[in-house]
């Protein structure tokens, strides 16, 4: 079972259609407004057919739960088939919904629910504190003896499908259909919100990700890399068991209860305290280009831009409180710098402390000043959002802007004094005392994969040469062209360029057609003239009017100067 609670002032629904499996009700039921409830939005899920009077009493409890927490009396349990892929039968589901409505009324509470299987227009006002918003999986937990089967594997992959696409819904620019288009990157729902890779699609990441740690080298971050799993106490110790463990995946190993990490910050911080620091040490820029793992429910995953696992540019910074202002400069200067490559607007929002903070309310106002005054200092016009920190420091958020006027949070600076507390870091300064550093949380990209998204709508799949899966095509323009075709075609992969060559049967406007299509930056197209002189046309993608004569090595030389995004700033 999935479910999302809204703590809400009101909510009022009327409904519209039914549906071949909806309940019976009143011409009263088919409307109803409710004050100062809990709404409990409900997917009944196919696991839970093994144990529905199990899975109730759990939920119940939960709901129960929640309601004590926010103070609710009045609870409204809603059917909302959207939470989840996986639907148990209309049966099961409406005896879910009967079996808890009567657990809860057995418990005295106030309970009202909203009709199974009906086309609902809904309207409610959710309370905007911190436990208005939640949501909850509920599993079947109880042991099972296990048989062993002999599992039909065609029967099995027959289960197996690629995520669908509904281009009706989507624009053309949209980065689900451009990479589809462009074979970048699929979805599998025995893998939700986890993005399966192509080859040209990992020709994308991979240069965006060698661009990065080349910048990062030149600014001297050293990097690093940290395990996949890790304990529950490393998340305790860190904050994010009290702030975040609904997102948290966790398994059990050797009687022992570990998390898929969601975030890279616990695990830089024991790389810190692996050896002896001392204040020659700092400042220490540390690099991680870290797979990290988040719970979302299936209904709000949405391409590359709302995803479960995803790799982050994150790094960390160690440094004292001397170093501070000249390391957020650094930061700052180092965003500015990628994201003019790529032809971004931005603006920056200074974001305070959340109303879930932790830590020393005086760290925090340190902490505070000290961003406002690096913002300042350089003359930067920002905006204030209040209470939007996170849980252990206040941050700077970059908004960038896309060609299609669209604002998008990716790049931040978290300035934390809280957890080179919690984890007691030191360094030995120079009075011969320990100190605690300050701890920088930044990233540039943010998410990898929803800054893929973004820069391929952002351009709409027209990308430059040194981020093109494919940098050029070679076609020969007849038959008896084919061997000085492929001669050239070999001579550009030698040199370490990114070429096609196509000899297929067809006419020569459809296969330049075809590599227009595929948004491939350079065609090359050789024929008698070009084999004879030993020269190139060229055709830049985009354009009409090809460019005869060129020679080899003066296109070498420009094709080397594009595909180097350092001399693109």
């Amino acid at each position: 079972m999935k479910t999302l609670y809204i703590h809400s002032d009101y909510l009022e629904y009327s409904v519209k259609k039914r549906t071949p499996v909806a309940d019976q009700i009143t011409d009263q039921e088919k409307q109803g407004r409710w004050e100062e409830v809990l709404i409990d939005f409900i997917s009944v899920e196919k696991q839970d057919e093994e144990d529905l009077e199990g899975i109730a009493q759990r939920a119940v409890a939960d709901v129960l739960e929640v309601a004590k927490k926010v103070g609710a009396e009045r609870i409204v349990l809603y059917p909302y088939a959207h939470l989840s892929s996986s639907l148990s039968s209309p049966d099961a589901g409406k005896k879910m919904l009967r079996t808890m409505e009567a657990l809860l009324q057995k418990e005295g509470v106030e309970v009202h629910r909203a009709p199974f299987g009906w086309y609902k227009a809904f309207k409610m006002s959710c309370k905007g504190h911190p436990l208005s918003e939640l949501s909850r999986e509920i599993k079947v937990t109880e042991k099972k003896q296990v048989e062993v089967e002999d599992f039909d594997p065609v029967q099995l992959l027959k289960q197996v499908s690629r995520s669908k696409l509904s281009k009706g819904d989507l624009k053309e620019n949209d980065h689900r259909i451009i990479g589809q288009k462009l074979d970048l990157f699929s979805f599998y729902d025995v893998a939700p919100g986890m993005v399966f890779w192509h080859p040209k699609g990992m020709t994308i990441r991979n240069a965006l990700i060698e661009f990065s740690r080349e910048e990062h080298r030149r600014a001297d971050y050293k990097e690093i890399r940290t395990p996949q799993v890790m304990s529950d106490i490393l998340w305790k110790v860190s904050g994010h068991w009290g702030h975040y463990k609904d997102n948290i995946f966790l398994t059990n190993y050797d009687e022992r209860q570990f998390a898929v990490k969601p975030m890279n910050c616990p695990g830089g911080i024991l790389v810190f305290k692996s050896k002896e620091k001392s204040y020659r040490d700092l400042p220490l820029r540390v690099l991680e280009y870290g797979d990290v793992h988040r719970v979302e429910l299936s209904g709000v995953l949405s391409g590359l831009f709302r995803v479960i696992q995803f790799t982050q540019d994150d790094a960390h910074i160690y440094c004292t409180e001397e170093q501070l202002d000249a390391e957020l400069g650094g930061v700052m200067a180092l965003v500015d710098r990628f994201y003019r490559l790529f032809g971004f607007q931005y603006r920056m929002e200074l974001s305070t402390k959340p109303e879930n903070a932790m830590g020393d309310p005086a760290l925090w106002e340190r902490a505070e000043a000290a961003l406002r005054k690096a913002l300042e200092d350089r003359g930067v016009k920002y905006e204030v959002n209040e209470g939007d920190g996170a849980f252990y420091g206040p941050k700077i958020d970059f908004k960038i802007k896309d060609s299609l006027g669209r604002e998008w949070q990716t790049a931040t600076i978290q300035l934390d004094f809280q957890m080179p507390e919690r984890f007691q870091l030191e360094y030995a300064g120079d009075d011969g005392k320990m100190h605690r550093p300050i701890m920088l949380h930044r990233t540039v990209y943010g998410s990898l994969e929803r800054f893929m998204g973004i820069l391929l709508e952002h351009l709409n799949g027209n990308l430059p040469v040194w981020l093109a899966p494919v940098q050029l095509r070679v076609i020969s323009f007849k038959d008896s062209n084919n061997q000085a075709a492929a001669d050239i075609y070999n001579r550009f992969r030698d040199l370490g360029f990114r070429a096609e060559l196509d000899q297929s049967y067809g006419t020569v406007e459809g296969k330049i057609r075809d590599a227009e299509l595929q948004k491939i930056p350079y065609i090359i197209v050789i024929g008698d003239k070009e084999e004879q002189s030993g020269t190139l046309a060229i055709r830049r993608h985009g354009t009409k009017a090809p460019k005869y004569g060129v020679k080899f090595d003066d296109f070498v030389k420009q094709l080397t100067e594009e595909s180097d995004p350092h001399r693109q700033i």
